[in-house]
């Protein structure tokens, strides 16, 4: 028995004290609200109704029913309808989760511009460059850097970006510049950990993915910490754009190996999937997607 469609049944006919027009009022047939009153009734063990063949009235306790279930129905309307709000409207709080270097560089900015827009909402930002289980942690975002891994999670592009292997003019005027990846092997090369453990990069090589073993004095977990040292002449480095892309474009750095770089590396926003994401998460995704371009 559905007992909601029952009492919103019984309700009608109350109301209307006709069972053809509370018929009418749900688009339904009269015999289908003739039949949800009988079983409301019979569940109830009780008569609801006096049916007369011109009017329809309630019994006492088919009265004091009406009162009681017309304070359910209204208040699961409330609170339907604050659930649909929320849904439509960003209100609440959002856990988002980026890498270090980004979220330093950029976030502060966009997510300020994003709360002075929705000012019901408020965030709270967990910066690593681990990746973070969203489930496990109860992230609502997170923003991530590609290509992505085949998951659960629903992944959308919000800019391009560049993974470039790159070093000074100095570097490479006295240890000579890589033409291909395998003379990576004979440069100091400063990798990131978080990446194949810091032994190789990956490259494109004949339209097949390869990595390519990399060797040097230099291992960080942290990508500006590597850029600072490829500034400084140490080595050679492999960093996304959204780090080294001003010193690249001030002519600090030169990149190399543009032939071989994968065409597959963005920024993504990352999120579990959810047929009913919320209008916060939502209208975040979308802010940072015409704020941030690298």
């Amino acid at each position: 028995m559905d007992k909601l469609a029952n009492m919103k049944a019984f309700v009608e006919v109350a109301e209307n004290q006709s069972f053809a027009a509370a018929a009418r009022k749900l688009n339904l047939a009269t015999s289908v609200i003739s039949k949800r009153v009988k079983d409301l009734e019979d569940y109830l063990g009780a008569q609801l109704f006096i049916r007369t063949t011109r009017h329809v009235s309630l019994t006492d306790m088919g009265q004091g029913y009406y009162d009681y279930a017309v304070g359910v129905l209204s208040e699961m309307a409330e609170v339907e309808a604050q659930i649909k709000d929320n849904t439509q409207r960003p209100v609440g709080v959002i856990k988002l989760a980026a890498p270090l270097s980004f979220g330093m560089q950029y976030l502060g900015p966009a997510l300020s511009d994003y709360l002075a827009k929705y000012p019901d909402v408020s965030i709270k930002t967990y910066l690593s460059d681990k990746r973070i289980d969203l489930i496990e942690e109860g992230i609502d975002l997170a923003i991530r850097t590609g290509p992505m891994e085949d998951s659960s999670l629903i992944a959308k592009k919000i800019s391009d970006c560049r993974r470039v292997v790159c070093a000074s003019y100095e570097y490479f005027e006295t240890n000579g510049i890589p033409n291909v990846p395998e003379d990576l092997k004979d440069h100091n090369c400063l990798s990131y950990l978080n990446l194949a453990g810091g032994k190789s990069w990956p490259f494109v090589v004949k339209g097949k993915k390869t990595w390519q073993a990399v060797k040097g004095n230099f291992l960080s977990d942290n990508g500006d910490l590597l850029h600072q040292a490829a500034l400084s002449g140490c080595g050679v480095a492999f960093l996304p754009t959204f780090i080294v892309g001003q010193s690249v474009k001030q002519g600090q750095l030169k990149v190399v190996l543009e032939d071989f770089e994968e065409t597959d590396f963005s920024i993504y926003a990352v999120y579990q999937e959810n047929r009913h994401m919320s209008a916060k998460v939502r209208t975040l995704i979308d802010h940072l997607s015409e704020t941030l371009s690298y």
